[in-house]
C-alpha cells in the first residue's frame, strides 16, 4: 500500500461553546452571514431577511449576543422497524460555517497581530505573504512566499481540518504606481503593496491614495504587455518537492508554536497520512494505448516508432505547401528536409505517420512585411485556386513568436486559421526563431507529425477498450481577457475509444444552446445505436441544475430514459488539497492512483509515473486532477463498480492528447474544448467554419 500524506492538519475546538455577536446591519467591518446559516434566535430578535452580519467575538454596542455550544446534542430515536438510532437537534450549536469562518478570522487576525503581510479575505482562507529567499536575477523586483490556510470540516478525517498550501511567488514591483503611471493604465494596476499591507488599488486608504510614490503594484500580465516585459518561459520543475518543502517550513516556522497552537489547537502529528481505505487504482491496462495492427503500448512515442499510427485516414491525395517571410527561407528547408526524412534525428512524414509528403511549390507564399504579414498572405490565398479533389495542408513558418504581448500581431496568427478554414486547409504553424535557436529541431518533429495526421482525420493511437453503447461528451471553458467575452464554452462528443466525432462553441450564458448541441449529439449517436445505455458529460465545473434540466428535457422528448453522469473535472491549483508518496524522493504518486476526497469526489494522479522505481523527470509532475460524480439517477453512484469505470474513462480520455507525444494530466474532453474556447473569440461572429466543427485544427 502506497504510504501517502495530505497537505492537512486537523484540530479540535479550543472551546466547547462560543458567545457571538449579530446584528441586522450591514457593515463592511463584519462578516455576513446567510439567514439559514444563523441560529433561530437571530432571526427571532431580528426578524427574517436575506443575510445577518456578525462580530464574533467582539461585543458592539446594539448588537445581539448568541452563546452556544460548538458541537450539536444527538438524541436517541427508534426507526420503523424499532432499530436505534441518533438525531442531531437542531439549534444545539453553531452552524459548521459559522464556525469555519470564525477559526478563519482568529487564524487571519493572528498572523496580522504578528506583523505578517496578510491578504484581506478571511471568508473562506487566509493568504500569508512572506519575504522570498528567492532572488529576483533582474533586479526589479522584490519577491514573496505566499501560504494559504483554509479551515475545513471532516473533509477526509473525523476532525476540523486546517489545508496548508504553497501559493507560490509573487513579484512586487520596485518601481511605485507615480513611477509606472505614465506607461500603465490605472486598470491594469490590482493588488499593490502599501505600508506592509496588501490591498486592492481601488480600495486603497485615503493615506495611500496620498502617498503613489510609497505604492507598488503586484505583477500581472496587463502590466507585464503595458511595460514590454518579456514572456517567462513556465516552471518545468517538480511543483510536488516545492509544495511540500514550503508547507513543511511554514508548518516549522509558524504553525507549530505554542502560540499559535494555544489559539488552534493543532494535533501534533503533523500533516495526516491519507488511509488505505480511501486509495484505489484505475485498472493495470488503462494506460494502454492501440497502435498499427492493434499493437500495443503504453508510451505513445514507443508505440509510433515501433508500429506506426493506429489509423492514417482516408486522405492520400495531400497536397503541402509553405506560407513563409522571405528571410526564414531557409528555416522553411530545414523543415522541409526533416519531413521528407533527409535529416537525421526524424524519419519523416511517409515513414513515422505513414503518409505521402508531397510539397506543392506551386502554391508556395512568400511575403515581405514580417510585422503585419496579413495583407500579403490573404491576397495570395483568395487569388489561389484550390482544387476541391485535393486535400491541402499549410504549414506556416511564422516570424511572430506566440509568446509575443503585441495583440495586433498575435491576431495574425489566428485570422490565418480562420481563413484557411475558409478555403477548407489545415494548418501547422511554426515559430521561425524557435527554429533558429534550436540546434535539434527533430526533437519536435514527433510532436509536428503526429498533429499533422490528426489535423487530416488521421488517429495516430486510440485506446484500448471495448465498445460500449455509451456516448461522452466534454464541455470546457477559456477566459478570455482579451475580449468582453468571459468565457466560451465547447462541447465535444466522443465515443468511448477515443473517437472524436464533432464539437460546438458558445458563450458562457448561452446554457440552452449548449444543452441542444448536447441533445443533437446524442440524437445523431442513438441514430446509430439505438441501445444506447447512458450519456456522461466531462464537465470543467459542477454542473448547475439549469444547465442539467434541458439536456433531460431532450432525452425525455426523443423517449430516451438514460441516466446522465456528469464528472465534474478539475484542475489542482496549488491552493487545493494535494497528497505526497513519502517513500519517494520526487513525491508525485503512482499514476492512476486515487484519492477519496468526499462523497463521490475523488484526486485523480494522472502522470507517467507507471513504476515505482523508474520515471523520467522530462514528463513533468503534474498535480492530481479533481472528479466530483453526480447522476441523474443518484442511486446509481452509490455502484463501486460504476464508480471505478468513470474515473477509469477520465483516466484514459487523457492519453488521446494528439498535440504532443508527451501525457497530459486533463482528458481531452475538457482540455480540447478549452483550446478552441481561447481561439473562438478571434474570429469573425465568433464562428467556427463549417469545415473545422469535426475535425482537430486547432492542435
Amino acid at each position: 500500500m502506497a504510504n501517502l500524506c495530505f497537505n492537512i492538519l486537523t484540530f479540535d475546538h479550543p472551546k466547547e461553546e462560543l458567545r457571538l455577536y449579530f446584528t441586522n446591519r450591514e457593515d463592511i467591518n463584519l462578516t455576513r452571514i446567510y439567514h439559514t446559516l444563523v441560529p433561530d434566535e437571530v432571526i427571532e430578535k431580528f426578524g427574517q431577511q436575506e443575510h445577518y452580519y456578525t462580530s464574533f467575538e467582539e461585543e458592539r454596542e446594539g448588537f445581539f449576543p448568541v452563546t452556544k455550544a460548538v458541537k450539536p446534542t444527538y438524541e436517541k430515536k427508534l426507526d420503523k422497524f424499532g432499530e436505534e438510532y441518533s438525531q442531531k437537534i437542531p439549534n444545539t450549536a453553531f452552524s459548521i460555517s459559522i464556525l469555519k469562518r470564525y477559526y478563519n478570522s482568529l487564524i487571519h487576525k493572528y498572523f496580522a497581530d504578528n506583523g505578517l503581510m496578510v491578504k484581506p479575505n478571511f471568508i473562506h482562507d487566509t493568504e500569508v505573504w512572506l519575504p522570498s529567499k528567492k532572488g529576483d536575477s533582474t533586479g526589479n523586483f522584490n519577491l514573496f512566499d505566499r501560504y494559504c490556510l483554509k479551515v475545513q470540516f471532516k473533509t477526509v478525517s473525523k476532525f476540523l481540518e486546517l489545508l496548508v498550501t504553497f501559493e507560490g511567488t509573487s513579484k512586487v514591483y520596485k518601481q511605485s504606481i507615480e513611477e509606472l503611471q505614465e506607461s500603465v493604465r490605472p486598470e491594469a494596476f490590482n493588488w499593490v503593496l502599501f505600508d506592509e499591507g496588501l490591498y486592492k488599488f481601488n480600495e486603497l486608504p485615503s493615506s495611500g491614495k496620498r502617498a503613489y510614490n510609497q505604492v507598488y503594484p503586484v505583477w500581472n500580465f496587463d502590466i507585464r504587455d503595458a511595460l514590454g516585459e518579456p514572456t517567462e518561459a513556465p516552471d518545468r520543475g517538480n511543483k510536488y518537492i516545492k509544495f511540500k518543502e514550503g508547507i513543511d517550513s511554514f508548518y516549522d516556522t509558524h504553525i507549530n508554536v505554542e502560540e499559535f497552537k494555544n489559539l488552534i489547537p493543532i494535533n501534533s502529528k503533523g500533516f495526516i497520512a491519507v488511509e488505505g481505505k480511501r486509495i484505489g487504482n484505475v485498472k493495470p491496462n488503462s494506460n494502454q494505448l492501440l497502435f498499427a495492427e492493434s499493437n500495443k503500448d503504453n508510451v505513445p512515442m514507443n508505440g509510433m516508432k515501433k508500429f506506426g499510427p493506429y489509423d492514417t485516414g482516408t486522405s492520400t491525395n495531400i497536397h503541402f505547401f509553405y506560407i513563409v517571410h522571405e528571410s526564414d527561407k531557409k528555416a522553411a528547408t530545414t523543415i522541409h528536409h526533416h519531413l521528407l526524412g533527409k535529416s537525421s534525428g526524424f524519419s519523416g512524414l511517409s515513414k513515422f505517420i505513414n503518409i505521402p509528403y508531397f510539397p506543392n511549390k506551386d502554391l508556395a507564399i512568400y511575403y515581405q512585411n514580417k510585422d503585419n504579414p496579413w495583407p500579403e498572405v490573404y491576397e495570395q490565398i483568395i487569388n489561389t485556386y484550390f482544387d476541391p479533389d485535393i486535400r491541402y495542408f499549410a504549414i506556416y513558418i511564422s516570424p511572430i513568436s506566440k509568446e509575443t504581448t503585441d495583440k495586433q500581431q498575435k491576431r495574425v496568427y489566428y485570422k490565418l486559421k480562420e481563413l484557411l478554414l475558409k478555403k477548407k486547409i489545415s494548418s501547422q504553424v511554426i515559430d521561425a526563431k524557435k527554429l533558429s535557436k534550436n540546434r535539434s529541431p527533430h526533437f519536435s518533429l514527433p510532436n509536428i507529425a503526429i498533429a499533422i495526421l490528426a489535423k487530416l482525420n488521421g488517429t495516430p493511437w486510440r485506446l484500448d477498450s471495448n465498445i460500449k453503447k455509451e456516448l461522452v461528451v466534454g464541455v470546457g471553458a477559456f477566459k478570455n481577457t482579451d475580449f468582453d467575452i468571459k468565457y466560451v464554452g465547447s462541447a465535444f462528443s466522443f465515443s468511448n475509444n477515443g473517437k472524436f466525432n464533432r464539437f460546438e462553441c458558445f458563450q458562457q450564458n448561452q446554457i440552452k444552446e449548449l444543452a441542444g448541441s448536447i441533445y443533437k449529439a446524442v440524437k445523431e449517436y442513438a441514430v446509430h445505436n439505438p441501445e444506447i445505455k447512458r450519456l456522461v458529460i466531462h464537465f470543467y465545473k459542477t454542473m448547475s441544475r439549469d444547465e442539467l434540466a434541458p439536456i433531460e428535457d431532450g432525452l425525455k422528448s426523443m423517449g430516451l430514459d438514460i441516466p446522465v453522469f456528469i464528472v465534474s473535472i478539475n484542475k489542482t491549483e496549488s491552493s487545493d488539497i494535494v497528497a505526497f508518496d513519502i517513500d519517494w524522493d520526487n513525491l508525485m504518486p503512482l499514476s492512476g492512483s486515487y484519492i477519496n476526497i468526499g462523497y463521490n469526489k475523488f484526486l485523480l494522479f494522472n502522470n507517467t509515473r507507471y513504476y515505482k522505481s523508474f520515471y523520467k523527470k522530462s514528463e513533468g509532475f503534474p498535480f492530481p486532477i479533481k472528479l466530483k460524480i453526480e447522476c441523474t439517477q443518484p442511486e446509481l453512484t452509490k455502484d463501486i463498480k460504476t464508480v471505478k469505470e468513470l474515473i477509469d474513462q477520465v483516466y484514459q480520455f487523457s492519453r488521446m492528447y494528439w498535440k504532443s507525444v508527451s501525457q497530459q494530466n486533463l482528458p481531452v474532453t475538457i482540455k480540447y474544448p478549452e483550446m478552441v474556447a481561447e481561439m473562438l473569440p478571434h474570429f469573425d461572429g465568433n464562428e467556427i467554419p463549417d469545415f473545422g466543427k469535426d475535425k482537430l485544427w486547432f492542435l
